[in-house]
C-alpha cells in the first residue's frame, strides 16, 4: 500500500472508530433540551425564548440553538438532529485536524493521521460527539480557526472565529489567544489583518448588538448565573478554583496525558521558528494554557468526561503527535501509545456508563451513566404529565430540560438559567460549576407557581420520604404534596412526589390518591 492511500486508510479507520466509541454512549443529556425549548419555540413561534413573550437568554449556543430550530421548521426533531450534527461536526474535526497537520509537517504523511486516531479513542471525545451539545460544533469552529491561522488564510480564521463566539462565549477567548499568536508569528499588523477583523466584527457585532436589544443585557443570563454575583461566603471563590483545578487533574488523569506531558512539551517545544510547525505549536500551546486557567477560574464542569475544554484534547492531540515524531524510534513507539490509550479509554468508557456508576465524583463532577439516567427519568415525567397541564400552569424545576421539554410546561428552574431574577437578584451561595445561585422561597412564591416541582422526592414505594425543602413554607401558602407514579424511571424508584397548589385540584393519570 502506498503511503499517499495509508493516510485515508488510517484517517477513515480514525473516523469508523469514532462513531462506534460515539454510538456507545448515543445518549441527549438534560442541559440539551434547555436549547431544544428555545428550539421549538423559535420554529412554532418565531421566539428564542423559554417561556413565550418572556425573553431571557437561557442557553450559551446560539448558533446550536438555531440550527435546530431551522431544522425543527422541516420536521427534524432536535433529539435526532443533534446527535447527528454532533457526530458530522466531530468527523469534519478529524479530517481538519489531518489537513492542519499535514501543514505543519510540509508534507503528505501518516503520522498527520494519529491525532484523528487519538481523538476517535478518546472517551470524552466519543462521549461529547453524543450528547446533544454544542461541543462537536464549537470544536470544529475553533480547530478550523487554527488551520486557517496555520495556513495564513485570515478570512477563513475570523469567519471561523466570529461563528465560534457565537455559539460558545469561549469564543472570545480562543479569538484573543490565535489573534496574538498570528501577531507573535507576524510581528507587524498588515492591511489583510484590518480586513479579517472587519469580517470577524462583520459577523459578531450585528449578532452581539441585536442578542443585547433582544435580551436586554450584554451578556448571557447564564453568565450572570454562573460567573456573576457575589459570593453569601466569601471563601466559597477559593472552593470554585479547587474544584476547576480537580476538574483539570481528572482530564489529565484519565486520558493519561498526565504520563504524557514530556511527549507534549517536547512537541511543542520542538520547533523551528517562523514555520508552520511553530504557528501550530503557538496555537495550541497558547489556547492549552489560557483555556485551562480559564476552565479552572470557573470551576470546571460539573458534566463528567471533560465537555467544557474540548478544543483542549485536540490542542493535546496534536502536542503528543508532534512529540512523537520528534523522538528516536517515534514511529515504532506511536502504535504503542495509540493502542495504550485506547484499551485505557475502553475502560474508562465501560466505567463512565456501568448504571452502577451513579455517583458524583468529589460530589462535583456527574458521570455520564448518571446524566443519561437522570434525563431519561426527568423525560418521563414530563411524558407522563404533559396531557395534564393547563395553559396558564406555572411550574418551578430543578432541571430545565428533558422535563420542561417533554411536558411543555411554562415555568424556571431554580438555578436561575431560565430566570433573570434568580440571575440578577440572588447571591452565589454553592461553590459548584454551573449550580451557583439558587432562588430562595420568597423569590420563588413571587412567580406564583402552579407547582414546585424543584421540591420534589423519588422513592420507590406509595409513602414519600419528607421533601427536602421548607414544606412548611409552602403548605402556608396553599400548597400540598402530590405522588405519582410513573413507570420506567430508574434512579431511585417509580414514585414522584412534588407540591402543586390544592386550589388548581391536579389530577392526572398516575396519581396515587
Amino acid at each position: 500500500m502506498t503511503s499517499d492511500r495509508a493516510r485515508w486508510v488510517v484517517l477513515g479507520t480514525a473516523a469508523v472508530v469514532l462513531v462506534i466509541h460515539s454510538l456507545a454512549y448515543n445518549f441527549v443529556t438534560d442541559d440539551a433540551y434547555i436549547s431544544f425549548v428555545f428550539s421549538r419555540n423559535l420554529a412554532e413561534h418565531g421566539q428564542l425564548t423559554f417561556n413565550l413573550g418572556q425573553p431571557v437568554e437561557g442557553y450559551t449556543n446560539f448558533l446550536w440553538t438555531v440550527v435546530l430550530g431551522a431544522l425543527m421548521v422541516v420536521g427534524i426533531s432536535p433529539e435526532i438532529s443533534s446527535r447527528v450534527l454532533g457526530t458530522a461536526c466531530a468527523l469534519a474535526t478529524l479530517y481538519v485536524v489531518f489537513r492542519t497537520m499535514e501543514r505543519a509537517l510540509e508534507r503528505r504523511t501518516v503520522w498527520a493521521c494519529v491525532p484523528a486516531l487519538l481523538l476517535a479513542c478518546s472517551s470524552g471525545f466519543a462521549c461529547w460527539t453524543s450528547g446533544g451539545l454544542e461541543t462537536q460544533l464549537f470544536t470544529l469552529l475553533v480547530v478550523v480557526a487554527i488551520d486557517g491561522v496555520v495556513a495564513g488564510d485570515l478570512r477563513r480564521t475570523a469567519i471561523a472565529l466570529a461563528l465560534a463566539a457565537m455559539t460558545r462565549p469561549e469564543g472570545l477567548i480562543v479569538a484573543a489567544v490565535l489573534g496574538a499568536v498570528h501577531l507573535v508569528v507576524q510581528r507587524r499588523i498588515v492591511r489583510s489583518d484590518l480586513v479579517a477583523a472587519a469580517w470577524f466584527l462583520g459577523i459578531w457585532a450585528p449578532w452581539f448588538a441585536w442578542r443585547w436589544w433582544y435580551y436586554g443585557w450584554p451578556f448571557p443570563n447564564t453568565y450572570y448565573v454562573k460567573a456573576s454575583g457575589p459570593w453569601a461566603n466569601p471563601a466559597m471563590a477559593h472552593e470554585m478554583w479547587k474544584h476547576g483545578g480537580y476538574y483539570i487533574w481528572v482530564w489529565l488523569k484519565q486520558t493519561k496525558l498526565v504520563y504524557a506531558l514530556p511527549l507534549a512539551l517536547v512537541g511543542l517545544g520542538w520547533v523551528k521558528p517562523k514555520t508552520p510547525r511553530f504557528t501550530l505549536a503557538l496555537a495550541c500551546g497558547g489556547l492549552a494554557a489560557v483555556y485551562l486557567v480559564y476552565a479552572a477560574s470557573v470551576g470546571g464542569d460539573f458534566m463528567g468526561l471533560h465537555r467544557f475544554i474540548m478544543p483542549v484534547f485536540v490542542c493535546a492531540a496534536i502536542a503528543v503527535t508532534l512529540g512523537l515524531e520528534r523522538i528516536p524510534y517515534g514511529r515504532y513507539a506511536a502504535p504503542v501509545v495509540v493502542l495504550a490509550f485506547a484499551i485505557t479509554q475502553l475502560l474508562l468508557t465501560r466505567q463512565s456508563l456501568d448504571p452502577k456508576n451513579l455517583g458524583a465524583d468529589e460530589g462535583v463532577i456527574d458521570t455520564p451513566a448518571f446524566l443519561i439516567v437522570y434525563t431519561e427519568d426527568r423525560a418521563a415525567i414530563g411524558r407522563a404529565m404533559e396531557s395534564c397541564f393547563l395553559p396558564d400552569d406555572f411550574s418551578i424545576v430543578g432541571g430545565a430540560g428533558a422535563q420542561p421539554y417533554f411536558g411543555r410546561m411554562r415555568g424556571i428552574d431554580v438555578f436561575g438559567l431560565v430566570s433573570d431574577r434568580i440571575a440578577h437578584e440572588e447571591p452565589r451561595i454553592r461553590a459548584r460549576a454551573g449550580h451557583t445561585k439558587f432562588g430562595s422561597d420568597k423569590l420563588l412564591a413571587e412567580y406564583d407557581p402552579t407547582f414546585v416541582f424543584s421540591c420534589y422526592a423519588i422513592h420507590a414505594t406509595e409513602t414519600p420520604p419528607p421533601l427536602p425543602c421548607n414544606v412548611a413554607f409552602w403548605t402556608q401558602r396553599g400548597y400540598e404534596p402530590i405522588t405519582m407514579k410513573i413507570p420506567g424511571m430508574r434512579q431511585a424508584g417509580e414514585y414522584y412526589t412534588f407540591l402543586a397548589k390544592k386550589a388548581r385540584n391536579f389530577q392526572c393519570p398516575g396519581r396515587v390518591h
